[in-house]
């Protein structure tokens, strides 16, 4: 059975918005299911980072280790990036895909 739906109302600026719009239509889908793809992906990754960081106190505290504040923004910014590149790395296959390209 399918889970029941919730209305969310958000606000987003206009060229996210038209690049949603155009995303839909080119996959034949709803502004919905996009948007609902892409909040759930958000969360999913979310989940990933708390419970890595869960796995790493757990780590720290066995160890006697601690990091620095300085340190822990290093690692943040690093994951932050690398899940940037990820999702630069993806736009640029939608799009080749829908010109067509290989």
């Amino acid at each position: 059975m399918a889970e029941k739906k919730a209305v969310l109302n958000v606000t987003v600026a206009e060229s996210l918005a038209e690049a949603v719009r155009h995303d839909a239509a080119a996959s034949g889908t709803t502004i919905s299911s996009v948007v609902e793809a892409a909040l759930a992906e958000h969360i999913r990754r979310e989940k990933i980072r708390a419970d890595g960081r869960a796995a790493g106190q757990e780590e720290y505290e066995e160890m006697g280790y601690y990091p620095t504040p300085e340190e822990e923004a290093a690692a943040e910014a690093k994951v932050t990036e690398e899940f940037r590149l990820i999702a630069e790395a993806r736009a640029r296959n939608a799009d080749r895909r829908a010109a067509g390209v290989a």
